[in-house]
């Protein structure tokens, strides 16, 4: 999956540890696929927390070589210039950090990806929402859809999701999904409350800014 990125490599966007994300690591895994692994840093964690194998891919040549100092394994390219070099029923768990929305067919990429996972075995993702409330401020009340250089509205992502569109898109990937839940939300006593409150949870969404989904081939 190829995609264009104008991020340079001192951005934050590299060498975050998305600490958020290891409560939904199981504890026994071996074996790990960082798709997109900017810097390692995310991956470096892992080692550190699980004692795993590490593998990771980073399409920009730069940081990958900053990743190589800290994981096992780095494939250098995009997710389809380097899917051949991946071991078959291999990983225990397989990352997509905010990967996803980033490729035209991020479909592809899943379905494939299911023939690199050992039996039972699982994929997290975490993928931005567009249904945050900072994003549905812009296009309601000012009537703007604007890039940004990060975040949701980040100017090199091409696919957008809410959370039914991200269920579904597993779902006919051919995964099942174990757990699907709002990650770095805005305080649950702000207006986004007020009004979940009002309309009967159907705004519950619009609080999250990402959502981390844990699935396994069906």
């Amino acid at each position: 999956m190829s995609n264009t990125n104008t991020h340079t490599p001192d951005q934050p966007y590299y060498t975050s540890e998305r600490a958020e994300l290891i409560p939904f690591i199981p504890k026994d895994i071996n074996k790990t696929l960082d798709v997109g692994c900017a810097s390692g840093s995310f991956s470096m964690q892992l080692k550190k927390v699980f004692d795993v194998e590490t593998w990771g891919i980073e399409m920009v040549e730069e940081v990958a070589a900053i990743a190589e100092t800290k994981i096992d394994h780095v494939l250098k390219g995009s997710f389809d210039d380097v899917y051949g070099k991946l071991p078959k029923k291999y990983f225990d768990c397989v990352f997509f950090n905010d990967v996803l929305e980033h490729m035209i067919d991020p479909e592809s990429c899943l379905r494939k990806i299911k023939e690199n996972l050992a039996p039972g075995k699982i994929v997290i993702a975490s993928i931005p929402n567009i249904r945050h409330l900072n994003v549905l401020k812009e296009l309601l009340l000012r009537k703007d859809w604007k890039y940004t250089d990060s975040g949701i509205m980040d100017k090199t992502h091409v696919r957008f999701f809410t959370k039914r569109s991200i269920i579904r898109m597993f779902d006919d990937c051919g995964y099942k999904i174990l757990n699907i839940k709002g990650i770095n939300s805005i305080s649950p006593y702000c207006l986004t409350s007020i009004l979940n409150v009002l309309t009967f949870k159907l705004l519950e969404d619009i609080k999250h800014q990402q959502y981390v989904v844990v699935a396994t081939p069906k």
